[in-house]
């Protein structure tokens, strides 16, 4: 038995007599056989055996965030089957966890140290106000009145008196200062390690640390049994990231999905076999039926002064003017539809899958993480250069291709890595860019950093304004940008770099004469994104090219552009 949970890993048999007399209580093994472990709570499977025979089975310290809607229990081998349970709230006197024990002690014993410390400083601190009075004495003068019994003279002392007391009071001053500086310097750093300890407790203190359940499962006969008992808790959960490793040159793509899982429930998952599943359970269980949609015209609001005056003067008249019922209410009021209710807010799920780890695992109950390699999964993408030169100089090296992993691509941070150096964080995106999930099949694209082997610099070499003249009705301004490619690397590359046009709103606001000789033009050609000049450059070794984009933008004189 574990001697740090003595009642949540055992279970207290109470063995019920034929003749309806119970037996005294027996000690049984309870462990934890299986563990699902989803992104905000587990799913746990704990195995009693139940023997000797007995019908009732208690299991004691079990988590408090234990929901009691999904508890399940079946036996597993024996002749008997299960009559029901029940549930109940328990409380301890101290932590079950042994670390929180300890962190609670440590900072107990250095809160003491702390009270300590001070108590010495605030004596030395009075010995010097002593020492300062006493040295004050001796060069105090005589008291204005006469020496009395209980004034008497003060006896006066000799200059080598006063010089050996001024060198006892240095000496003693610099003593107690050095002490005070100390045990100053003493306090800050208990302070500091009180505070380090109070922040690794808020870490690993369960949200309940003394509350348990208590769980009775009735059989239906005294048998020597094995029982089985499911149940879904809080106060655990991991979170996916992944690795993602590209080889350049082979367009090799290895996807390595890991799960950082942590538990707080109060209660150590040993050697128990462990799955992680990104599925949330309790989540949009069942489909909503389709709500209405009703719709009506719309009835202005009515005037502040009208509503004011009817409800401080008017309100006994106006409730009965004609038009209204004897109850207060406006009959055109009454047949108008009533407002739908708000349309429920969309949930977003993760596409779900399960991955069982290998071997037996173990995840302490003190909230620390643990990281698990769950997938790893390699497949071939599309190398290629991206350059939005009007954003960043430079190529950004990206893979792109279609998700043929197996398994659905969540939208979960990424180390990024070019062979096996690490180059940055970020996300795997879909193809459009954004952050997203990526199901199996579907489209995606990762960034893996600046290449500086490749270069694109872009630079505005014309922005000329025409006014037209006197009776001119329309301006122009006239834009000219040039962009320099360059490939330093041995190899050949492709590399596709971005620009934009201004897009116009308006029919009295016209991009013409737009000339960009070896670009796809956006809504023209490529028939996307109808701002987007594209350049899809095959770039030999050492290879240098030069491009250029022109266009104009005329508007009338009487009017001016935002944007440009």
């Amino acid at each position: 038995m574990n001697r740090f949970f003595p009642m949540s890993v055992a279970v207290w048999l109470l063995a019920v007599a034929a003749s309806g007399g119970v037996a005294s209580a027996e000690l049984y093994p309870s462990k934890v056989a299986r563990v699902v472990l989803y992104p905000d709570a587990a799913e746990v499977t704990r195995t009693i055996a139940v023997d000797p025979a007995s019908a009732t089975v208690e299991l004691s310290g079990l988590p408090a965030g234990i929901q009691p809607a999904s508890l399940s229990a079946r036996v597993t081998a024996g002749q008997a089957t299960i009559v029901g349970f029940t549930t109940e709230d328990t409380y301890r006197t101290e932590p079950a966890v042994e670390k929180v024990r300890d962190l609670e002690k440590k900072i107990e014993a250095l809160s003491d140290s702390k009270r300590t410390a001070e108590g010495t400083l605030r004596s030395n601190r009075r010995e010097m106000e002593l020492l300062d009075q006493g040295i004050q004495a001796l060069y105090r003068g005589e008291p204005a009145d006469a020496p009395s019994k209980d004034h008497p003279k003060p006896v006066r002392l000799t200059p080598p008196e006063i010089e050996a007391a001024l060198a006892l009071y240095h000496a003693r001053v610099g003593s107690i200062d050095a002490l005070l500086v100390r045990q100053e310097q003493e306090i800050r750093v208990l302070d500091r390690q009180i505070a380090a300890a109070q922040q690794e407790l808020d870490k690993v203190r369960s949200p309940e640390p003394l509350r348990e359940k208590k769980i009775v499962i009735q059989l239906s006969r005294a048998a020597v049994c094995k029982v089985s008992l499911t149940y879904l808790t809080g106060g655990a959960g991991f979170t996916p990231r992944y690795n993602v490793r590209l080889s350049p040159g082979a367009g090799t793509l290895v996807f390595e999905m890991a799960g950082e899982a942590w538990q707080r429930t109060g209660e150590d998952w040993t050697d128990a076999a462990m799955t992680v599943s990104t599925v949330r359970p309790g989540r949009m269980a069942q489909l909503p039926p389709l709500p209405p949609w009703d719709i009506d015209f719309r009835v202005p609001p009515a005037p502040v002064r009208a509503m004011k005056m009817l409800e401080m003067s008017d309100a006994p008249r106006a409730m009965m003017a004609p038009g209204r019922a004897k109850g207060g209410f406006d009959a055109e009021e009454s047949d108008r539809a009533p407002e739908p209710p708000p349309m429920p807010a969309p949930v977003r799920r993760f596409a779900s899958f399960e991955v069982t780890l290998d071997g037996p695992q173990t995840l302490p109950g003190s909230g620390e993480k643990k990281s698990f390699l769950l997938v790893r999964r390699e497949q071939k993408s599309v190398v290629s250069w991206l350059s939005i030169p009007k954003e960043a100089d430079g190529a950004f090296v990206t893979a792109e291709g279609k998700n043929e992993s197996g398994l659905p691509l969540l939208q979960a941070p990424a180390a990024l890595f070019l062979e096996d150096a690490f180059i940055g964080s970020g996300f795997v995106t879909d193809a459009a860019g954004r952050p997203a999930e990526v199901p199996e099949g579907a489209a995606f694209r990762i960034g893996f950093g600046k290449d500086p082997s490749l270069q694109a610099v872009r630079k505005e070499t014309l922005r000329q304004k025409d006014e037209g003249g006197m009776f001119a009705r329309f301006k122009r301004v006239r834009y000219r940008y040039e962009y320099t490619v360059s490939n330093f690397r041995k190899e050949p590359a492709t590399l596709t770099m971005l620009d934009r046009i201004p897009v116009s709103r308006s029919k009295e606001l016209e991009v013409k004469d737009v000339e960009a000789p070896g670009a796809k033009i956006g809504g023209r050609e490529a028939g996307k994104d109808p701002g987007e000049v594209r350049w899809e450059l095959p770039l030999a070794p050492g290879e240098k090219k030069v491009l250029s984009l022109s266009f104009s933008v005329e508007y009338p004189v009487d009017k001016e552009v935002d944007g440009l």
